[in-house]
């Protein structure tokens, strides 16, 4: 998820300060560490699971997934608040309801569907369960 936010989204913007690129920069390496390692630990926990094994843990990930999907609409609220806050005024009904479509899908594609659709991610996968692979494909299309 960090690799794609900071190469989908900082890495070209020269808008940005080179300081803040560089920390993320530096948080996807960090990041990247731990992947390598969660990588090996996954493949070592799965070696020896049977298919229905491997079916709940693919149940279990989803089920991860709508639970953290399911606090979005509480951080967007947090969210416009404090962005009214900075800009020092109330938003119209119309402008709410526009920044919490856009927020949510913004979060959405961030916290679950970035981390689902990495290609390094969905390799693990299909070498653990192609069937887990096509079924993970197809939940990160509602988070696109």
């Amino acid at each position: 998820m960090t690799q794609k936010h900071y190469v989908e989204s900082v890495r070209d913007d020269e808008d940005l300060d080179p300081q803040f690129k560089s920390l993320l920069r530096h948080h996807w390496a960090e990041e990247a560490q731990h992947t390598k390692l969660d990588t090996l630990m996954v493949q070592a926990l799965t070696d020896n699971l049977g298919t229905k094994e491997i079916e709940k843990g693919i149940s279990d990930y989803a089920a991860i997934g709508a639970l953290i999907d399911g606090g979005i609409p509480q951080q967007v609220e947090f969210d416009l608040q404090a962005l009214e806050r900075a800009a020092g005024r109330n938003f119209s009904e119309t402008e709410e309801k526009q920044f919490r479509v856009v927020q949510r899908q913004a979060q959405r594609w961030t916290y679950i569907g970035s981390a689902m659709t990495h290609p390094k991610f969905l390799e693990t996968v299909g070498e653990i369960s192609p069937g887990a692979q096509t079924q993970i494909e197809e939940m990160s299309i509602a988070f696109s």
